[in-house]
């Protein structure tokens, strides 16, 4: 018997509960923002005990509050709206394979009654509903203020981690899971500036977390960013204050330095002019990634600056200096230890690549000794070797299973057809395929 689908009236009302699964939320997929905050809204009216999704219905003239539609006399650019919205694919990776999907299954609009239904694909039941564990529950409020849909998606990413406290991410897979193909963002600066740096900004003005990020490097090379989650409780109330709650970051880890960060950290201040906060940055994050002979050979190759610039007459500070050869990761030009660590590397990376393909190159020449050797048995070899020069072969190479399988009254072609054909290969080879005669 068919049951009608209960309606659940939308109205966008910021106390109510986002919760999703954690595969729903590492989904690969891209939205806009106004598409999220959709999706997003009509999740935080599902409730705990639903065991199905109801028709969820929106007035239009809600909707296109959302969507910032002036125009209240044509309800066109809401039909384009969820027309797009329903040619978007998500791809969830489910424990036996990949599920490609739409967020709704059907959109509605009822001629002259000023209300659409959405329903949601049936396929999405289990990242909605009945959710238990493994998943990520958050207030509507902090993600409707939100202008990037960027800045969404890596919210709940790091709500997830919330507890935790730190996430890491590879570049690559978080550039994917965020809906981003290959030709987008493809410089590292640019994904850092239009992505990563307005997603902290936002989170930091308008949620109830914020967040700082490490650079991993190969070489060079940004390959992962490891997150670490700032809780900003009081956000929205007025009260918060972003940058005493900065300050304290930096000052407590200040206080946990010791020995050479302790010391450089008071010379970059000392003698370099740079803030605490600046000087806490380049100990926390400039030294550990490039280490410390190139924060040395930095140091020196500004304070030279410098002193130059001083000489020529002309008017700079070496704090300016330092600051921004830090920024801007200058590599000094003099610095002996840069051109033979960079020699070292390509050195390493030669050999690997030598050894690498003396591996390759000894694996296919036994390959192909093997098969000669297999061609010889099946087309040269005569049945008197087999009969009388192998089984003294096998018994002084291998008298175990001469013992074992071997028997006197063996035909040749029993010998080059059964479970002696291994051993055989070996004689043939040793006979007629030196290694070094190849």
């Amino acid at each position: 018997m068919h049951h009608a689908k209960k309606i659940m009236q939308v109205n966008f009302e910021e106390k109510y509960l986002v919760a999703k699964s954690n595969s729903l939320v590492e989904a690969r997929y891209k939205l806009s923002t106004n598409e999220q905050k959709l999706i997003l809204s009509l999740i935080s009216k599902i409730e705990p005990e639903d065991e199905d999704f109801k028709i969820y219905r929106m007035k239009i003239s809600d909707f296109m509050e959302l969507l910032e539609i002036k125009n209240k006399g044509t309800y066109k650019d809401v039909q384009q709206f969820t027309r797009g919205l329903m040619e978007k694919i998500l791809e969830i990776q489910e424990s036996d394979g990949l599920l490609q999907i739409t967020w709704f299954s059907s959109v509605k609009y009822y001629d002259g009654k000023g209300y659409v239904d959405l329903c949601f694909d049936p396929k999405l039941k289990p990242y909605l509903l009945g959710l238990k564990e493994c998943f990520v529950k958050y207030q509507l409020q902090n993600i409707i203020q939100l202008k990037s849909s960027y800045s969404i998606r890596i919210y709940e990413l790091l709500k997830q981690y919330e507890r935790i406290g730190k996430r890491v991410f590879n570049l690559d897979e978080l550039k994917k899971t965020l809906g981003l193909v290959a030709s987008e963002y493809k410089q590292y600066g640019h994904f850092k500036d239009k992505i990563l740096k307005v997603a902290q900004k936002e989170l930091r003005n308008n949620t109830d977390i914020t967040f700082d990020f490490k650079e991993i490097k190969a070489g060079r090379k940004v390959t992962d960013l490891e997150i670490t989650i700032i809780s900003n409780p009081i956000k929205g109330k007025v009260a918060i204050d972003i940058e005493t709650i900065k300050v304290d970051i930096i000052e407590n880890g200040i206080a946990k330095l010791g020995g050479y960060e302790k010391e450089l950290f008071e010379k970059l201040q000392k003698y370099y002019q740079l803030s605490r906060g600046q000087a806490y940055e380049i100990v926390s994050i400039t030294l550990p990634q490039q280490g410390r002979e190139y924060v040395e050979a930095l140091l020196v190759y500004c304070w030279g600056y410098y002193e130059r610039k001083i000489k020529a007459g002309g008017d700079c500070q070496i704090g300016a200096i330092a600051s921004k050869a830090f920024r801007e990761g200058w590599q000094p030009q003099t610095s002996l230890f840069d051109v033979e660590r960079k020699q070292k590397d390509q050195e390493t990376k030669r050999k690997q690549e030598e050894l690498k393909q003396q591996e390759e190159d000894a694996k296919e020449k036994e390959e192909r000794i093997h098969q000669e050797a297999e061609d010889f048995i099946d087309y040269h070899l005569s049945d008197e070797e087999a009969l009388e020069e192998f089984p003294l072969y096998l018994e002084s190479k291998y008298n175990f299973f001469f013992k074992d399988r071997y028997r006197p009254d063996m035909k040749a072609e029993e010998l080059k057809k059964g479970n002696l054909r291994l051993f055989l290969n070996h004689f043939v080879r040793e006979k007629y395929f030196k290694p070094d005669s190849k």
